[in-house]
């Protein structure tokens, strides 16, 4: 658990929480200009002034600039992850409702905090992610494998994952660069329904029907991964997942 997740659950309990840490008090200022000026007003010398630190305790506690967009992305994101994550846990029933409610939130969250979710999401360096936008990934791929293990997907989780993710990001960018008064939100849901369609049977009985051999490929790729007694060695077992997700992604 984040200290920041640590001192709200502190606060709820009634229990007053301790002074902000050095580390905290940068996050915070961080987060405030990002907030009011955009990326680039979150320089080392606009954080450590707001801050009251040096610029070089910036670099001491987080490494450079690249490193602390990273760790305020992380911290403004991490009550929306924080939610995410105890909403998958509790998840029961239909895994498509999850999938529309998760869609339906990262939305709502990437309007709310513009900026946020630019440098988030989009001003990453090439082949890499920022580690908020890993954890969202991985807690995605989480609740698609649970539509997967009814048999109802059409394609590999890999492959539903950032198709999903793709379209949802494309979604965001796309509102975000709307004026607010014109904002067309029926875009977030046509966007949703029609990339929740490309990825998955919406009807168990239609898995079989429709695509058996890809729906069973896919469910039985994430058992065996989930699996550690498998009677395979880690090459067979690895051979194993490499056909399945060939034939969950044949299309």
């Amino acid at each position: 658990m984040s200290e920041q997740s640590r001192r709200g659950k502190s606060q709820r309990a009634g229990i007053e929480a301790p002074a902000p840490t050095r580390s905290e008090r940068v996050l915070q200022a961080a987060a405030e200009l990002l907030r009011t000026g955009g990326i680039d007003a979150v320089s080392t010398r606009a954080v450590a002034a707001a801050a009251g630190v040096q610029p070089p305790v910036i670099y001491r506690e987080f490494g450079g600039k690249d490193e602390l967009l990273d760790a305020v992305s992380q911290f403004v994101l991490e009550s929306y992850l924080h939610s995410k994550r105890r909403r998958l846990q509790q998840a029961s029933g239909d895994p498509l409702h999850y999938l529309r409610e998760s869609w339906d939130r990262h939305v709502e969250f990437g309007l709310k905090h513009p900026d946020t979710y630019v440098l988030t999401f989009v001003q990453s360096r090439a082949g890499a992610r920022s580690t908020a936008a890993a954890e969202t990934i991985k807690l995605l791929e989480g609740a698609i494998a649970r539509v997967a293990d009814e048999g109802r997907l059409r394609m590999s989780v890999e492959r539903a994952t950032m198709l999903f993710h793709s379209a949802g990001i494309g979604t965001v960018l796309t509102l975000i660069a709307m004026p607010p008064d014109e904002r067309d939100m029926q875009l977030s849901v046509l966007g949703r329904d029609n990339v929740i369609s490309a990825i998955c049977n919406d009807k168990k009985a239609a898995a079989a029907k429709s695509s058996p051999l890809t729906a069973r490929a896919v469910a039985l790729r994430e058992a065996v991964r989930r699996a550690d007694d498998t009677p395979l060695s880690p090459a067979e077992r690895s051979l194993l997942l490499e056909w399945l997700k060939r034939l969950a992604d044949r299309d």
